[in-house]
């Protein structure tokens, strides 16, 4: 989350910056909520309806919502959208992500590369699965306590998500002063 929250808020530098307009506090809150759009499905997990990453987690399923978006908003709303929902996209299939289904409709196969070392040496460096298949992974017992073993205790996994967290924050810092 802390790389996500920072590549939202790069993204808004960027956009604002090809799109010659000034970045304003509202852009950076919609740069971070783009990047953290894919995880909006937690919400529903909650009520029960449907797993988290399942929907949202289909990059081809955010063709007709870019197209809509473009349609109501125009091409900067629609860069920054495109822009943060896939860098979460291959934020989630690198590392300790759960992998992203990169070819639905034609397979939910998930795909997952470089995993953290504990299921690098279980499944090698590139790990697909079926979502039937997903318990078993969800077993690992690296996997239960990924918030406490990346986030909260000291970690290469953790270094860079926070590092590129305080670059935006710096980066952000020298923008408006």
């Amino acid at each position: 989350m802390p790389l996500d929250i920072g590549v939202g808020i790069l993204i808004s530098i960027l956009v604002a910056h090809q799109f010659s307009i000034p970045l304003d506090p509202i852009l950076i809150v919609l740069g971070i909520g783009a990047s953290l759009f894919p995880d909006i499905d937690i919400i529903t997990k909650l009520w029960g309806r449907w797993r988290h990453r399942e929907l949202t987690h289909y990059p081809f399923a955010y063709v007709p919502v870019l197209f809509v978006v473009y349609l109501l908003v125009g091409p900067m709303y629609t860069s920054l959208l495109l822009l943060g929902v896939f860098a979460h996209l291959i934020h989630d299939t690198i590392g300790i992500g759960w992998g992203v289904s990169w070819f639905w409709p034609l397979t939910r196969r998930r795909f997952l590369f470089f995993p953290e070392k504990g299921r690098r040496r279980r499944y090698g460096w590139c790990m697909t699965w079926l979502p039937e298949e997903r318990k078993k992974i969800i077993e690992d017992p690296v996997v239960h306590n990924w918030v406490i073993t990346y986030y909260l205790r000291p970690s290469i996994l953790g270094a860079v998500e926070y590092g590129v967290f305080f670059i935006a924050i710096i980066t952000l810092i020298i923008y408006f002063t």
